[in-house]
């Protein structure tokens, strides 16, 4: 009867444990007799969906813009910069392509002084692709900058909501 009873837990376990499955196997507490119980429950695996659908080049430009935007800054800070971008492209108000938001005049000043060519670090590349798929810790912001470095007047006309890093975010 005992190898009855491990037979029947390793099937158990391979079936709900190693397969992926909707379905789990739950002990209720409160009923008097243990009975099991079936719950719906999502898949352990998610799929993760992009929010915007960008090319491989588009992805590195990201990176690229990162890395030079968010030098020093945090993990964080670098997937807040990255958002910026990506909320920008869902903007109505901006160019709906990564390249087309990142080279608009006088945007970010990575592109006017050359290092939006620096070879991307990891963690930027990291952080686009994080951002790509959904994550943005600036809740939805449009804009960024560094108000102890920014010297466009402009930009210090709008109201900050929150800081990452040396960063501060508007919508």
């Amino acid at each position: 009867m005992e190898r009855c009873y491990k037979l029947i837990v390793t099937l158990l376990v391979l079936t709900y444990v190693l397969i992926p499955t909707q379905k789990v196997l739950a002990y209720d507490t409160d009923l008097s007799n243990e009975d099991v119980k079936i719950i719906h429950a999502n898949s352990t695996k998610q799929e993760k969906k992009e929010v915007i659908n960008i090319t491989n080049e588009e992805l590195l430009l990201l990176s690229k813009l990162v890395t030079g935007e968010a030098r020093g800054e945090s993990y964080e800070g670098q997937v807040a910069v990255a958002a910026v971008v990506i909320n920008r492209v869902i903007d109505y108000r901006f160019p709906n392509t990564i390249k087309d938001v990142i080279y608009q005049k006088n945007a970010f000043s990575v592109v006017k002084d050359g290092s939006i060519n620096m070879q991307p670090t990891e963690s930027a590349y990291d952080a686009a692709r994080e951002a790509l798929y959904g994550y943005d810790p600036t809740n939805e912001a449009i804009y960024f900058w560094n108000p102890d470095i920014a010297t466009c007047k402009w930009i210090k006309t709008l109201d900050p909501y929150m800081r990452i890093g040396n960063h501060v975010f508007a919508k």
